[in-house]
């Protein structure tokens, strides 16, 4: 499955994965951390966000945003998943009694409880493609070779080939784009057809985002809908079998 855009030249990314993925979905709560299949476009883009800052400084982290932001994203799944669903003990902090009185007096201020918790070991290479103007997609080939990781910290990732690049996306890739609902529109395109595969609500850098809200260190809050949105993706894969404890998936290809 190939949806190309209309323009600009492609910059080709392989991975493979050497840890197990996690990336809890935006849908998600504490204690019921289902995680996504692969990474979000919101996930890919702060990464190379975060690469940027660490290696060229704040300044130049800051312009690299804006370059970012206006990059169309690509993907190519791995061949296979398999998410483990486990529960785990895991502490939170403790709430205070609604029947008032002296609030955690002689108590810890964090309480054991469970949490569903998910992991995917992908088998495979992860595909990711970036379309651009030949200048900013040459600065992103440096980004790209120092990413190690994407979604939760300890999903690692390790480049398999340098980057490069492509006049045509690749067969096999489709855009990491959809519809979202942003001040109660619906924006963005839908797909101009319905392939088979596993829907997903996958994050994605909105129109109002700036890098003021993206930084972590200043009070400037992201709004959902504004500055992060969430698009309907369809995966190309198939549920082969699952059990109480798994669930495996294997690619479509076409």
């Amino acid at each position: 499955m190939t949806l190309a855009s209309s323009v600009g030249t492609w910059l080709i990314a392989e991975y493979r994965p050497v840890a197990l993925f996690s990336l809890k979905s935006s849908l998600a709560t504490s204690t019921g951390a289902k995680t996504l299949l692969v990474p979000t476009p919101f996930a890919v883009r702060t990464a190379l966000l975060d690469v940027a800052i660490r290696c060229h400084g704040l300044a130049a982290g800051e312009a690299t945003f804006d370059r970012l932001k206006e990059l169309n994203i690509a993907l190519r799944p791995p061949e296979r998943v398999v998410v483990t669903n486990l529960f785990a003990k895991v502490q939170k902090p403790r709430r205070a009694d609604k029947g008032g009185g002296d609030e955690g007096a002689g108590l810890s201020a964090m309480q054991k409880t469970i949490a569903f918790r998910e992991y995917a070991h992908l088998e495979g290479t992860l595909g990711l493609a970036f379309e651009g103007d030949e200048a900013h997609l040459a600065e992103l080939d440096g980004l790209l070779r120092q990413v190690n990781y994407f979604g939760k910290r300890g999903s690692f990732f390790q480049l398999c080939k340098p980057p490069y690049p492509q006049k045509v996306l690749p067969d096999g890739y489709f855009l990491l784009d959809g519809a979202y609902l942003a001040g109660g529109q619906i924006k963005g395109e839908g797909p101009a057809s319905f392939p088979l595969g596993l829907i997903q609500i996958m994050d994605d850098w909105g129109p109002g985002l700036t890098f003021e809200k993206v930084n972590v260190y200043t009070k400037a809050r992201i709004t959902l809908g504004k500055d992060r949105v969430q698009k309907t993706v369809t995966l190309p894969y198939r549920l082969v079998r699952s059990s109480k404890s798994y669930s495996f998936y294997k690619r479509i290809d076409t």
